[in-house]
């Protein structure tokens, strides 16, 4: 076995054992590689290797912590979430809320004319404290009427009947707003998902609202139901 997988598996031991707590911070870089007499680029490949696994996670210039189990997700389920996070001891908290000019991209999704307005808001859904997933939404404002004067719960339970919501995900390197948000270095990866909240119109459908969501490798565990 190759040494910086063999202190990954005494890492995990101790982890899977409850010796480090969700939350709990290791010790630095340099502790860890005297401690397995080996170097820090050894060791790097150890941590690197965990993390993918969504044990540990890496918070910037404060150092290495042991991931929390999961939240279970299946972003198929006509759940917000704002509520789906919080049955899970989730907390979120909206950052930015604004009316925007939709991108073409935005207006073709939502069967808008050119140079049409759309409201945008951004938040950050956090465990125990520390950010793990950024949010921007896009509602379609014929459908939220009343957004201005609303506050952004009050429109995400607006009384609009969905009927699907599709989804996609890959996984991407974090930069600008996602990155600030959930306190990482350029590059750090995370899973973003796109979730379209689909209605019925004139026989097609039609996406009224559109989730972009970015999060930490540990935060989320994916998952379905059969129908």
């Amino acid at each position: 076995m190759m040494q910086f997988m063999a202190i990954r598996q005494q890492l995990l031991e101790q982890i899977n054992s409850g010796q480090l707590d969700p939350g709990q911070k290791l010790p630095s870089e340099r502790q860890l590689a005297e401690a397995f007499h080996t170097t820090r680029v050894t060791l790097r490949e150890a941590l690197a290797v965990l993390e993918a696994e969504g044990r540990i996670y890496r918070l910037d210039r404060r150092g290495w912590f042991i991931a929390p189990n999961p939240w279970r997700y299946n972003p198929s389920d006509l759940i917000d979430w704002t509520t789906d996070f919080a049955a899970q001891g989730g907390q979120f908290a909206i950052q930015k809320e604004t009316t925007t000019l939709a991108s073409a991209e935005m207006s073709q999704q939502m069967h808008l004319p050119p140079f049409s307005a759309i409201y945008q808001a951004e938040g950050v859904v956090s465990s125990v404290g520390v950010p793990v997933g950024y949010v921007r939404t896009y509602l379609q404002p014929d459908y939220y009427p009343q957004y201005q004067q609303q506050t952004m719960s009050e429109k995400l339970s607006a009384n609009v009947t969905i009927h699907q919501c599709h989804w996609t995900s890959r996984w991407e390197a974090l930069e600008g707003a996602p990155m600030a948000a959930l306190n990482v270095a350029v590059g750090t990866p995370a899973l973003k998902l796109e979730r379209h909240w689909l209605i019925e119109r004139a026989g097609q459908l039609q996406a009224i609202r559109v989730d972009e969501e970015w999060w930490r490798q540990h935060a989320i565990a994916l998952s379905s139901h059969s129908r």
